[in-house]
């Protein structure tokens, strides 16, 4: 089992903020098609409380969609919004900015379904990395995309699984604009990645006394800067032996083989690497280097508790990529809330990673939470029946290389009458795999991240409501880049003045503190209009 894999099964969402509209929350029935296009404006003012800056003004022009579909063959659920900024000053240019997330699954046949989604999103590329994205920064686009079919059906007492997934992600900018001084090392372009599993077994109490499931995968990631490719090959056995009603020892034995390579950036007559739009240039006549090699056994073994339906507690403990490895999960599903523990170990890169988060996302109900500044959503989407996904870690620090990933996260989130909250928090450790020599080892540099965030939602009746959300991110680089400290806060109010016009006004704060820079805190304010159709 991969980290994305285990992230992908066991992840329930970080509640960041109520949305502002969120997609509608109805009844359940058997068929559900709800689809609504908007179009908003509104005007964003920036004054500094601390350090340098001039106060801006801007404009906002949006049009976007929202839609919730749930038939008997296809649940979807999208959020997509086009912003347009109009500067009213001289020394910021207009932004465009492209954001949202989307997912379906199609039914085709008894057994076979179609998966599909994606999302975009925008990152800062001054340099603060993980800060917010505001209006006078530096930023990039970021896209990722994925669909792919997946097979169940059971012969007798046995399970049969299969799918594959084809993911895309892009990162799109041009640092030579934006940063003369950029560190290639967040210099990611593009990959096309790809994912293909199946498995075969039956429970515990079937055939044998003991559940047994055989399972393979293949893996591949092949990214744009100098060549790069990943390949994962691995096959295993699984097997869950219960002990009581509700305890159950597990463990698994397999082979795995991962190959890292790339190839070597172009050189001018000087003999120093070519970078063109803040990328290595790459010499496609150079032979494929290895990058890191892991063929071996891998085994882990643990314990399964599941009381009930509700809750579950996985723990796991291994030798995988050379050392140990520490997984497991905790999670507890209420009638409207939900609540998450995660323990990840794994190897991945920013392209597999921040498709596979895209690729979590299920279900035909879940709030986006945008930044009423920005038009950007704030990294989250969330479901109190699970489903949803946080893609802040991913996106707080880009980077082309592939990386050990390891770390925590937990999150809770809860809907009740006129309520809603949520709590979420993680950490996570990226080392990087770096092409030193021929050593095959992982090795080099890290990246550490630390992130927090909480909201509140108050419905004021059908069409009126408070949102409020504090965040926290702080981000350690390895590189030249610095360490990042980012926190603020927003208040909105939602006014619906017609059946298809609405108002808003949001008032917050947004603080940046780098290494070696002084502390900038601004304050914020919007109003605003917006109209269904």
């Amino acid at each position: 089992m991969t980290v994305r894999q285990w992230i992908s099964g066991a992840s329930l969402a970080v509640l960041a903020a109520g949305s502002a509209p969120a997609l509608a929350q109805t009844a359940s029935a058997d068929r559900r098609v709800n689809v609504t296009p908007y179009l908003g404006v509104d005007q964003v003012v920036m004054a500094p409380l601390k350090g340098d800056g001039d106060v801006l003004t801007y404009t906002n022009v949006t049009a976007g969609v929202t839609a919730q579909v749930q038939t008997r063959r296809v649940e979807a659920a999208v959020d997509l919004q086009y912003n347009h900024s109009f500067s009213w000053s001289n020394q910021i240019g207009d932004q465009d900015v492209l954001s949202g997330i989307a997912n379906a699954t199609v039914n085709v046949a008894r057994g076979l379904s179609i998966h599909t989604g994606g999302l975009a999103s925008r990152v800062r590329t001054d340099g603060l990395s993980g800060a917010s994205t505001l209006n006078d920064s530096y930023t990039s686009q970021v896209y990722a995309g994925y669909i792919g079919p997946a097979y169940t059906t059971q012969i007798g007492d046995i399970t049969v699984n299969a799918s594959y997934r084809l993911g895309y992600a892009r990162v799109e900018d041009d640092l030579d604009s934006n940063l003369s001084n950029a560190p290639v090392s967040g210099s990611f372009a593009d990959s096309w990645t790809h994912n293909l599993m199946g498995s075969v077994g039956f429970g515990p109490g079937t055939l044998l006394p003991v559940g047994l499931t055989a399972s393979a995968g293949y893996d591949r990631e092949d990214a744009s800067q100098l060549d790069q490719r990943f390949e994962d090959k691995w096959g295993r056995v699984d097997a869950t032996l219960p002990v009581s009603r509700t305890v159950a020892l597990i463990g698994g034995l397999g082979y795995e083989q991962i190959e890292i390579s790339q190839r070597s950036p172009l050189l001018d007559s000087t003999g120093v690497p070519v970078i063109r739009n803040g990328r290595y240039v790459t010499d496609k006549g150079s032979p494929r280097a290895l990058v890191y090699e892991f063929d071996d056994i891998i085994w882990d073994a643990g314990v399964l508790w599941r009381p009930s339906r509700r809750t579950s507690l996985q723990a796991q403990v291994g030798q995988r990529y050379g050392g140990m490895t520490y997984q497991g999960s905790f999670t507890w599903q209420g009638a409207n809330s939900s609540f998450a523990v995660i323990l990840f170990d794994g190897i991945d890169s920013f392209g597999r990673l921040i498709t596979a988060n895209a690729a979590a996302l299920s279900g035909s109900s879940f709030d986006v939470a945008r930044n009423p500044f920005t038009g950007d959503i704030t990294g989250c989407a969330f479901s109190t029946t699970g489903g949803g996904q946080c893609f802040n870690d991913a996106l707080a620090g880009i980077t082309d290389a592939n990386f050990r990933y390891r770390g925590v996260s937990a999150q809770y989130s809860l809907r009740r009458g006129q309520w809603g909250w949520g709590v979420g928090a993680g950490y996570s450790q990226r080392k990087f795999v770096t092409p030193q020599g021929q050593t095959v080892l992982v090795r080099g540099s890290k990246d550490e991240n630390w992130y927090g965030n909480a909201s509140m939602t108050y419905m004021l009746g059908n069409r009126d409501n408070i949102d409020t959300v504090v965040y926290v991110n702080y981000f350690d680089a390895s590189d030249a880049r610095p360490d990042v400290l980012n926190y603020g806060g927003f208040t909105s109010y939602y006014k619906g003045l017609t059946r298809r016009l609405s108002a808003s006004a949001s008032v917050g704060v947004d603080g940046v503190k780098a290494d070696d820079l002084d502390t900038v805190i601004s304050a914020m304010g919007q109003v605003g209009l917006r109209y269904s159709f």
